[in-house]
């Protein structure tokens, strides 16, 4: 919804930002015209008064006047060894036309010399120039208005265009409260929208029937390996059951039943990551996760071998987290798995915090050119081999992303790695 948002806005500045420039080229194109217009026909009025001026006396000063009451266009002339004559605001204006102010009146004055004679027309434009500073105003009314209408058509025109985006976002955001769900496609127009709006439903459809294939898949294999493993199993406990076999071979027999028990959980695993539509999986009651570190650091010790490698546990705090042994068994068991394999000497170390699991080891460590590809499952080496180191952390991704939880890593070549997963549910 905030994108929806944010786009909306972005269409109600655009309106906006164009009935700015809108106004502005009008507005200035007025006043210009206006001006140009003015000063052309102020210039005509002067020149044409000093044409009937100089078919006057031209012996005489003369100063006539074309309104009794208020003179608005009064004509000088007088020679040019007696200019003192004339007014003082005008005596030293050069030939050509002139803007002057005087006595808060305004006036516009040609002075023009012809012959020994010099000749002034000054016209009081004052009015006129009120009259232009009130068309300017209502100029900026009216770009104001234009203002003001565009960023109300601006508005409509965003929240119409965007309604059905937003309608369309609503209803994806729900898909995850609810991923059976389809999507209405009667609130869609034969648009863009209602295209994008099928194309979504029909990837939908198809991620829907991949997913229940997937969950399908799982079940089914998880199932078929149930008999095979609890043959297993029991032909594992019988054997353990006689006598007369070697310590060798009693932990061959011991290290098959491990192997078993840690294939069950797996299944079990597999089976609650396969229920992708079931949210009541996600909960469960509150399990301690101590005794679990234990018993995956004893079923994990064969990987250790003879290699001198001292296993600590740390307790800062009691850890228990609502999810199923089982779940909580692989996670640990494939963080230790890998401590235990890629370490040749120094100490693995599981942290327990109030609300964390971190696992750190002094082993080989992950190059940074592998750190991006370990939770993919397969990671390609320098030479372009695949291998499955990150298998496991494939699982643990897959689990964390499950219940919600972080999962995150540091790690130095040659110097060690540390693994922690942040319970956040």
């Amino acid at each position: 919804m905030q994108t929806t948002k944010r786009l909306s806005r972005r269409i109600t500045i655009a309106f906006f930002l164009f009935g700015v420039a809108l106004a502005l080229m009008f507005g200035l194109g007025l006043v210009v015209a206006l001006k140009s217009i003015e000063t052309s026909i102020l210039d005509d009025i002067l020149y044409s008064e000093l044409v009937k001026l100089q078919l006057h006396d031209e012996n005489a000063t003369q100063i006539s006047e074309s309104s009794r009451s208020h003179a608005t266009i009064i004509t000088h002339k007088a020679p040019l060894d007696k200019i003192t004559n004339m007014p003082e605001y005008m005596r030293n204006l050069p030939q050509g036309i002139h803007e002057v102010t005087y006595n808060n009146r305004d006036y516009r004055i040609l002075i023009k010399h012809v012959v020994n004679t010099r000749y002034a027309v000054q016209f009081d434009d004052t009015s006129i120039h009120e009259r232009e500073r009130d068309f300017i105003r209502l100029v900026w009314l009216f770009s104001l208005a234009t203002l003001i209408i565009a960023f109300i058509i601006g508005w409509g025109v965003a929240h119409r265009v965007i309604r059905p985006i937003r309608q369309l976002a609503k209803q994806i955001k729900e898909f995850k409260s609810q991923p059976g769900e389809s999507l209405d496609l009667s609130e869609f127009s034969d648009d863009e929208i209602g295209v994008l709006a099928h194309k979504l439903q029909h990837y939908h459809e198809q991620l829907q029937h991949l997913l229940v294939r997937e969950k399908e898949f799982a079940s089914n294999v998880s199932h078929e390996l149930r008999t095979p493993l609890t043959s297993i199993g029991l032909a594992a406990e019988v054997l353990a059951t006689r006598t007369g076999f070697s310590s060798r071979e009693y932990a061959q027999i011991q290290r098959v039943q491990r192997a078993v028990g840690e294939m069950s959980e797996l299944i079990e695993t597999f089976l609650v990551l396969a229920q992708i539509n079931d949210e009541s999986t996600k909960y469960h009651d509150a399990c301690e996760v101590r005794p679990i570190v234990h018993k995956v650091i004893e079923q994990q010790r064969v990987w250790l071998g003879d290699k001198s490698v001292e296993v600590l546990v740390e307790e800062n705090g009691q850890l228990k987290v609502s999810a199923p042994p089982g779940i909580l068994g692989v996670l640990v068991s494939n963080l230790v798995r890998n401590s235990f394999r890629y370490t040749e000497r120094g100490t693995v170390t599981v942290s327990l915090a109030s609300n964390q699991l971190t696992v750190i080891d002094t082993g080989v460590g992950i190059d940074r050119s592998t750190q991006s590809q370990i939770f993919k499952g397969y990671v390609k080496n320098n030479m372009g081999d695949i291998n499955k180191m990150g298998l496991g952390l494939a699982i643990v991704q897959r689990i964390c992303e499950r219940y919600e939880w972080i999962v995150s890593f540091e790690s130095t070549k040659d110097q060690g790695s540390r693994f922690t997963v942040l319970f956040t549910s």
